[in-house]
C-alpha cells in the first residue's frame, strides 16, 4: 500500500498540469466509489438472500446517493459525477429489490444445519 501510494503520488506531482491526467483520476474515483455496492449485489444474487444485511443501512445509503446525484446535477457538475452518482443510485434500488423479492421466500437457498428435533 506504501508503494502504491508514493508511486501515484509522484505520478500525480508529475502530471498535475495535464488536464486528461486529472480528469481521468477524478473519473476513477467516483466510478470506483459508485461501484462500491456492487459485490453485495452479487453476493445477494448468488445466495438468493439478503439474510443479515442491514435494510436500514441501504435506505440511508440510497437516500444519501440520491441527495448527492441531485446536488451534482443542480450544481452542474461535470459529467461523470452525476453518471456515477446514477449508477450508484440504480445498484442500491436493486439491492433494495433483492431485498423484497428475497423476502417472499421462507427460507434462504443456502443450507441450515440439520437439528434433528
Amino acid at each position: 500500500m506504501l508503494v502504491f501510494t508514493i508511486l501515484t503520488s509522484l505520478l500525480m506531482y508529475l502530471l498535475i498540469d495535464q488536464s486528461y491526467f486529472v480528469e481521468l483520476v477524478g473519473f476513477l474515483a467516483v466510478f470506483t466509489e459508485a461501484m462500491l455496492g456492487t459485490p453485495q449485489l452479487v453476493k445477494n444474487f448468488q445466495h438468493k438472500s439478503t439474510e443479515g444485511m442491514s435494510i436500514s443501512m441501504v435506505i440511508m445509503w440510497t437516500c444519501g446517493d440520491i441527495f448527492k446525484t441531485l446536488y451534482f446535477l443542480f450544481r452542474e457538475a461535470p459529467l461523470q459525477f452525476w453518471v456515477c452518482g446514477s449508477i450508484q443510485v440504480a445498484v442500491d434500488v436493486l439491492i433494495l429489490i433483492q431485498v423484497y423479492v428475497y423476502k417472499q421466500h421462507d427460507e434462504p437457498q443456502r443450507m441450515r444445519p440439520h437439528r434433528g428435533d
